[in-house]
C-alpha cells in the first residue's frame, strides 16, 4: 500500500489546482491532511510526519505522510511512512509520535480498526526506522489495547500517543474518553518501547472542558509542566472556545510518584479560526517548538468544494517561552525573514509580514470591495472577521462563527499572510489568532479605521 501511494503521489500531484495552496505554509504534494504526527529533530533535520489521504482531498483511510526540513522555510518531501496495511490498523494509521532511541527513529501510533460489526477499536502500535526514511511495523503489535485500561474509561476512544522519556524511562500520554463523557489523558509506561504498561489516569478533566481530549502532548519548559489537548465541545465563553472544537494549555505540576498532573491554570492556545491538534518538539538549542493543523472539524474545506485536488495545511511552527503559567509564541526568525514585509496599500500576490505598533484602534481589510475579511485592534479586542468572503466557511457550530477575538491590551501585531491564510502574533506572542481565508479576486491591503 505504502508502494501504491507513492505512484499514485507522483503520477497525480502536478494535477492539483494551486489557486489556494499556500508557499510558506506546509502542504502534503496531494490529498487531504489533518493532524500532525511524529513531530521530532532527528540528525540535524526537523521531521514532519502528518495524517493524511492521497487518494482525495477528504477524509479517508489515514496514511502517515512524511517530510523534512531544516529550517521550516524549505521543505522535502519523503515517501510516505506509514500505510494502513495490517489487521491491527487496517482502516486507518491514526495519529501519534516519534522518538529517537539509539539514533533509530521510532514512531507509535493508534491504529483504527472498525469490526463487521461496526464496533471500533483503537489500538496503540509501533515502527521503526534507520535511515529515517523507510519504516517497519514491529511484529509485536498491538502493543497496547483497550484491555489494559480501567473500566471507567471508554475502550473505543483510546488514541493519539506523544511519546517522551523522563529518568531513563519512555511514556506516553494518550487520549482517552471517561465513561462521564470527560476527557482525559492515560498515562503508558515502558521500558523499551516494545512492552507497554497502563501507569495512571495522568489527568482527567471537569465537566466543562469537553468530553474527548484530542491530541495530548506533555512537556515541561522552565520548572512548568504542561499538557496541551484539542478538546471537543469545551464550554464556550464570550471570546474563548467558540470553535467547538479548541485547543488549550493546561499548566500544573507532576506527582510523579502518584503519576498524576495536577492542574493549575488553563487558556485556550489560539483564538483564531483554525487551530487544533499541535504537537512539539524539543531540538538540539532546546527549543520547544510546535506546529498545528489550520483547519477544524465539522467545518467546509474550500479547496475540496472547488475539486481542487488537496486538501488542508499546517500553521506556522512557534517557538513557545512561557509566560506566567500560559504560553508565548514565536515564529522562528528563519521564517520571519522569509516573508516580504508589506506596507498598507500593497496588493499581496502570495506572502507577506506586517509589523505594526498600535496606539490605538485599527482595522485593516484585506481583498476587494466584494470579498475581503478584516482584522486588527478594536475596542480592547485583537480580532479576525472573515464574514465578508465569498467563499463561506461553515460549521456544526450553532452559532455565528465568523468573527474570533481575544481582549488584551494590544500594542504590537505581528501578521502572516499566505495565499489562504492570516496569522496575527499580538505583543511578541502573547496571543495569537490564526485562521484559513479563501479571497478570489485581488487582495489589497487597506486600513479602514
Amino acid at each position: 500500500m505504502i508502494d501504491d501511494a507513492n505512484h499514485y503521489i507522483s503520477e497525480k500531484k502536478n494535477s492539483i489546482n494551486q489557486t489556494f495552496k499556500p508557499s510558506a505554509h506546509f502542504s502534503a504534494p496531494i490529498g487531504w491532511i489533518n493532524d500532525p504526527n511524529g513531530f521530532i529533530f532527528f540528525r540535524g533535520e526537523y521531521h514532519l510526519f502528518y495524517q493524511f489521504y492521497p487518494y482525495g482531498s477528504f477524509w479517508g483511510p489515514m496514511h502517515w505522510g512524511h517530510a523534512k526540513t531544516k529550517d521550516f522555510v524549505e521543505w522535502e518531501h519523503l515517501p510516505v511512512a506509514l500505510a494502513p496495511d495490517m489487521p491491527y490498523d487496517k482502516d486507518g494509521c491514526f495519529s501519534g509520535s516519534a522518538i529517537v532511541k539509539d539514533d533509530t527513529l521510532w514512531l507509535m501510533y493508534t491504529g483504527n480498526v472498525v469490526n463487521n460489526d461496526g464496533t471500533v477499536e483503537q489500538i496503540q502500535n509501533m515502527a521503526y526506522s534507520k535511515d529515517g526514511i523507510h519504516f517497519e511495523k514491529i511484529q509485536e503489535n498491538p502493543v497496547a489495547t483497550g484491555e489494559i485500561l480501567p473500566a471507567e474509561l471508554v475502550a473505543a476512544d483510546f488514541r493519539d500517543p506523544k511519546l517522551f522519556e523522563k529518568d531513563g524511562r519512555y511514556y506516553a500520554v494518550v487520549a482517552a474518553k471517561h465513561k462521564d463523557e470527560i476527557g482525559t489523558v492515560v498515562l503508558l509506561g515502558s521500558d523499551d518501547l516494545i512492552k507497554w504498561n497502563f501507569e495512571s489516569i495522568f489527568l482527567k478533566g471537569q465537566s466543562h472542558q469537553g468530553f474527548m481530549w484530542e491530541c495530548p502532548d506533555f512537556f515541561e519548559l522552565d520548572g512548568q509542566a504542561y499538557i496541551t489537548v484539542s478538546p471537543m465541545r469545551y464550554e464556550r465563553t464570550e471570546e474563548d472556545f467558540i470553535n467547538l472544537n479548541s485547543t488549550i494549555a493546561i499548566a500544573g505540576q507532576v506527582d510523579w510518584d502518584k503519576k498524576i498532573f495536577v492542574q493549575t491554570a488553563v487558556s485556550e492556545i489560539d483564538h483564531g479560526h483554525d487551530f487544533y491538534a499541535p504537537q512539539s518538539l524539543l531540538d538540539d538549542k532546546e527549543q520547544r517548538i510546535i506546529i498545528a493543523w489550520m483547519h477544524n472539524w465539522g467545518r467546509t474545506v474550500v479547496p475540496h468544494e472547488l475539486e481542487h485536488g488537496w486538501a488542508c495545511n499546517m500553521t506556522l511552527p512557534r517557538i513557545l517561552h512561557k509566560d506566567g503559567q500560559k504560553l508565548r509564541q514565536e515564529v522562528p526568525e528563519a521564517v520571519v525573514a522569509s516573508f516580504p514585509e508589506l506596507q498598507v496599500g500593497d496588493e499581496v500576490d502570495c506572502i507577506g509580514r506586517l509589523e505594526l505598533d498600535i496606539q490605538n484602534d485599527a482595522v485593516f481589510r484585506l481583498g476587494d470591495e466584494s470579498d475581503y475579511i478584516e482584522f486588527g485592534y478594536q475596542a480592547g479586542s485583537v480580532f479576525i472577521d472573515r464574514s465578508q468572503q465569498k467563499l463561506t466557511i461553515t460549521g456544526e457550530e450553532e452559532w455565528d462563527i465568523s468573527r474570533r477575538s481575544v481582549s488584551i491590551d494590544a500594542h504590537h501585531l505581528q501578521v502572516f499572510l499566505d495565499k489562504n491564510s492570516l496569522e496575527i502574533f499580538v505583543n511578541y506572542g502573547q496571543e495569537s489568532l490564526t485562521s484559513a481565508i479563501y479571497l478570489q479576486g485581488k487582495k489589497i491591503l487597506q486600513q479602514v479605521k
